[in-house]
């Protein structure tokens, strides 16, 4: 038999009939809490009425005789009357909440149970089907729980926290990227925050993001767990060495570096090496990952490891939930509001790198829009921070150095703002500008001779 207690789902109805509707939907209650039919129909009925005026019981008894739906579906005027002497007064329904809540909770997992045996029998991958099934049982466990005004005041109680954590600190609300010029435009990466980072080829988005793990893991130790769909797991681990060790490895690998500067070398690698394999940065490199594999992964690290920020690179490679009759950008869609939604659900922030079109490139020499962002505008939409990587001028360089322009076009919680970060492309490392001034006043001489050359062009015309 399935789990139902008629008599809990007949009072707190009753309750809502004489007035706690409002109170009771805003705490998340829905038809599908109720099993009977003619329940259903009751809950239906009151909100058609929310929709025009209160919901009181003159309101309901009258609408029960002139709606069509309700009767149709079994409700009746001895049903609702049943209903308010079962509650048998307003604000009862906080009492009868927990237990209607807990028949609907078995309910759900009993049809997962039987979804899952379904599935197993015809579904063409055990991964996939160990990923979807985990992914479904994660949800069901993290069923929202009833709103109450307890739930504000602690709400409020973390926010004057946040107030004296930042008025006492350094500005910072969020983990810090190590860029203090980022940092006091986002005021640190914030827990259920999805962060876009996107630029074309080249640019150096999985160098940054990797700075910012090394950031975390390595120097604060703080758990970082990333996803790439790119790169190898050695692959990375050799770029983070390599950033942290100030060591050019492709000119190591090649011999361009004579045997003294290759002796210098190999002393920092084998120095720095025992601390960054024991950081707390946990890495899942493949390239058939999909959303749900993803967030069955992420939630692995939050309870084996403390996790404290998720890296996905990047986007577009991730694949969807398995239906492939929708088109790309749909699916794009899906996987963007998935990882804000995995984001929100871990209360962890979520760094996830995109690519832009290639109509960037052939717009002349300048600063990328959200509407750049290859494949989908979901992605603008979903995500908090959008942060794009681009070059105005790539004369602006010594040898492995670059200058380049971090945009901040988007920021839910603040706001936008623009600055200069050194590539370090020997290294694979971005620098802070303030240690490049060379190439700054490179930049702003630059910067003159355009604008000169533009007044000299307008006096001619």
């Amino acid at each position: 038999m399935l789990p139902i207690n008629p008599r809990v789902e007949q009072a707190l109805l009753g309750c809502c009939i004489l007035g706690d509707f409002t109170d009771v939907v805003a705490s998340g209650v829905d038809a599908s809490w109720f099993n009977e039919l003619h329940h259903k129909a009751v809950f239906h009925l009151m909100e058609r009425i929310a929709e025009k005026e209160p919901v009181t019981e003159s309101a309901v008894m009258i609408a029960s005789k002139l709606d069509e739906p309700f009767n149709e579906n079994g409700g009746s005027v001895a049903d609702i009357v049943e209903m308010t002497n079962e509650a048998p007064v307003a604000g009862n329904w906080k009492v009868w909440m927990p237990e209607l809540q807990s028949k609907l909770r078995r309910r759900q997992y009993i049809q997962f149970a039987q979804d899952l045996m379904g599935l197993a029998k015809d579904h063409d991958s055990v991964e996939e089907l160990a990923d979807d099934a985990e992914s479904r049982l994660m949800q069901l466990r993290s069923c929202r729980k009833t709103k109450t005004e307890n739930d504000r005041n602690a709400s409020f109680n973390r926010i004057v926290e946040m107030l004296e954590k930042s008025d006492a600190g350094d500005g910072m609300v969020g983990l810090p990227t190590g860029y203090d010029d980022l940092d006091k435009i986002l005021c640190g990466l914030r827990g259920g925050q999805l962060i876009c980072l996107a630029s074309r080829p080249g640019m150096g988005k999985s160098a940054l993001a990797g700075n910012i793990a090394t950031q975390l893991g390595y120097i604060r130790d703080i758990p970082v767990g990333v996803f790439s769909l790119e790169m190898q797991e050695d692959e990375l681990n050799s770029r983070m060495l390599a950033s942290i060790s100030e060591v050019n490895l492709q000119a190591f690998v090649s011999k361009e570096y004579g045997p003294a500067r290759r002796k210098e070398a190999m002393k920092s690698l084998a120095m720095n090496m025992p601390k960054l394999a024991k950081s707390p940065i946990y890495i899942e490199s493949r390239t058939d990952t999909t959303i749900n594999r993803i967030r069955a992964e992420a939630r692995r690290m939050i309870r084996n490891h403390n996790v404290g920020l998720l890296i996905v690179d990047y986007l577009q490679l991730v694949g969807g939930s398995g239906n492939r009759n929708g088109n790309r950008v749909t699916e794009v869609g899906q996987i963007s509001r998935g990882l804000k939604s995995m984001a929100m659900e871990l209360d962890v922030p979520v760094i996830a790198l995109a690519q832009l079109n290639r109509q960037v490139e052939n717009d002349g020499n300048r600063a990328p829009r959200l509407a750049d962002l290859r494949e989908s505008g979901a992605i603008e939409a979903d995500s908090d921070v959008v942060m794009f990587i681009w070059v105005e001028d790539f004369d602006v360089c010594d040898g492995g150095r670059l200058l380049s322009r971090i945009e901040v076009a988007k920021n839910r919680a603040g706001r936008c703002g623009s600055f200069h970060l050194c590539f370090n492309r020997d290294y694979s490392r971005f620098e802070d500008r303030r240690g490049h001034q060379d190439l700054i006043e490179k930049y702003e001489l630059a910067t003159e001779k355009s604008k000169d050359k533009r007044k000299f062009t307008r006096k001619t015309v």
